[in-house]
């Protein structure tokens, strides 16, 4: 799972009627459960915070903040910053963090679309080989027969 599944997930379990604190909580418990091939390391992070939270008492959405503040992506940081900010404004919240999944699914499908291109770029040059060679074969024996 990345930022944008997160944050979907969050928005779900937010539109349930739970709380932005316990939705938190209940997606770093199922992180916690996924096998080890499926995890990455935001996952992973996020089940370790789970857990901290949970020994020191902490707030997981303060302890978020300062994950994202200590990795340094900016899209992470945003949206903590946003769950730090509203944490007690529900509707703010959900509306917020909405427009923040709906960015960053805009930002990998744009990522998705430039390597499609690139791909479609680098394909280009062996198609062309292969038609003038489907070309060749064809032509050969007409050519043979003048």
């Amino acid at each position: 799972m990345t930022m944008p599944g997160f944050i979907n997930r969050l928005l779900l379990l937010m539109n349930s009627g739970i709380t932005a604190q316990e939705a938190f909580v209940r997606i770093g418990e199922s992180y916690a459960g996924l096998p080890e091939e499926r995890q990455n390391y935001f996952t992973r992070e996020i089940a370790a915070l789970t857990e901290a939270s949970s020994r020191n008492g902490e707030s997981v959405i303060t302890g978020f903040y300062r994950f994202s503040r200590f990795s340094g992506v900016k899209e992470l940081t945003r949206a903590a910053t946003i769950l730090m900010e509203n944490r007690d404004k529900g509707t703010d919240l959900w509306e917020k963090l909405a427009e923040q999944g709906e960015a960053l699914w805009a930002n990998r499908k744009s990522a998705a679309l430039e390597k499609i291109r690139l791909a479609e770029s680098k394909m280009s040059f062996p198609l062309g080989i292969m038609l003038m060679a489907l070309i060749l074969i064809t032509t050969a024996p007409a050519m043979m027969q003048i």
